[in-house]
């Protein structure tokens, strides 16, 4: 009798065993031809043979019928969440045949519901905020696009467009108050996005007065140099420095000046009317301590066997018509070129004239004093740009291999400047 049950318990467990095998067959072939179904078109048949209750191939089946048999395609959305409810997808196509079908009331409730299964998948996200703005729920809308964009970068270069006609339009701008409010991530960019292709400097202003009326808000520095940037580009010049002007601290307040940040004790913040530079790999311009430094440190331009045209470091000024004095020091600590550098100052308004420039600075000199005199016209030349550049004009002068400093640059007013004068500020040495 004991040898009987032992036998009969040894073909039940075979029998186990072999249905064991059998489901792991079934499910591993359905899960192969699961991967194939975006590009293999027999791919969701082989699923539907091996895994009738696949939730992935029920609910990609119930898309394929959803124009021809909508009430079959429900059936299948059904079956696909019953097989797997953590997947909201079905639940988001029940909601739009309920909608077509005027019940508001229970597509809403199955919206809510997906969005709490997957509250940060982005393409569920924009799903929802799909439904939202179909609805008529524009803020709600928002929201459920606003988690999409956060979590999906490429959602957001779609995204942007749409936001921006919503800003572009007074009546809807106040909608984005709440996104603006919870500053998320995308919003600096999206800012920049406006403030380089709104149609009006009203637009950018709008959205940064929204910004501004935010409980607690602080103003990355991206929105601020987007904002002032515009405002430039729009002919705003007052505006625009009074609006950098209110961001700086208290030690960078200390800096100011007719030039700002003259004695390079602060980071070069590339923002604002402010030191901006631009990065180059033969090219190391900063702030650095050195013997003979006025303050803490001065600036530091090391040319690593650079070649061509010099023109990385400046800034941007906003000087009342008169005549000024630029002075600074400076020390060339073995510069090899044949053209050399100068400092140079044009207009940046209606007017691109050159104002004046100084000395050109090549070979090798212990810190020495420099200057020169320009006058800032009374008509286009709202801002100004100071800039050193490279001097020479031919391509054998404009090879540079080691450094020079500069330190303790400022700008004061003068008294006036006569015809001749002028002429020996713009002179070439």
């Amino acid at each position: 009798m004991s040898r009987m049950i032992l036998t009969l318990w040894r073909a039940l467990l075979l029998l186990f065993a072999a249905l064991v095998a059998w489901r792991i067959l079934t499910a591993g072939l359905a899960g192969h031809y699961a991967d194939r179904m975006p590009g293999d078109p027999n791919a969701l048949e082989q699923v539907m043979t091996w895994a009738p209750d696949h939730p992935l191939a029920l609910y990609t089946k119930g898309v394929d019928i959803l124009e021809d048999d909508s009430d079959s395609a429900r059936a299948l959305f059904v079956r696909a969440y019953a097989a797997n409810p953590t997947d909201a997808r079905p639940l988001l196509a029940i909601a739009a045949l309920d909608a077509e079908a005027n019940r508001s009331e229970n597509a809403d409730a199955l919206i809510r519901s997906a969005d709490r299964l997957q509250p940060a998948n982005p393409s569920i996200q924009q799903r929802i905020a799909l439904y939202w703005d179909q609805r008529g729920d524009t803020p709600t809308a928002l929201q459920h696009l606003s988690k999409a964009m956060t979590a999906d970068r490429r959602i957001r270069r779609q995204s942007f467009p749409v936001i921006l006609q919503l800003a572009e339009n007074p009546a809807s701008r106040a909608l984005l108050q709440p996104i603006v409010a919870q500053a998320p991530p995308w919003w600096p960019g999206f800012f920049s996005y406006a403030a380089a292709r709104a149609d009006s400097t009203e637009v950018v202003r709008g959205l940064m007065a929204l910004r501004r009326e935010t409980d607690g808000a602080t103003v990355s520095e991206a929105e601020r140099v987007a904002y002032q940037n515009r405002l430039l580009r729009d002919n705003y010049p007052a505006e625009a420095y009074l609006s950098w002007l209110n961001t700086l601290e208290r030690e960078a307040r200390e800096e100011l000046g007719l030039l700002f940040n003259g004695g390079f004790e602060l980071p070069l913040r590339n923002s604002g009317f402010g030191w901006r530079t631009r990065t180059h790999q033969q090219l190391n311009i900063r702030p650095l301590r050195t013997l003979g430094s006025k303050g803490s440190q001065s600036l530091m331009v090391r040319f690593n066997n650079y070649e061509g045209r010099f023109h990385h470091l400046a800034q941007r000024l906003f000087l009342q018509p008169g005549t000024y004095r630029l002075m600074g020091v400076a020390r060339v600590d073995g510069l090899k070129t044949e053209g050399g550098v100068r400092w140079r100052l044009a207009c940046l308004g209606d007017s691109r004239e050159v104002l004046g420039q100084s000395k050109i600075f090549l070979g090798r000199s212990e810190w020495e004093d420099f200057s020169f005199d320009f006058a800032v016209p009374d008509s286009g030349c709202e801002t100004q740009d100071l800039r050193l550049v490279s001097a020479g004009r031919h391509a054998f002068e404009l090879d540079f291999d080691g450094l020079l400093w500069f330190d303790n640059l400022r700008i004061e007013r003068t008294e006036g400047l006569d015809a001749a004068a002028r002429a020996e500020a713009l002179r070439e040495p």
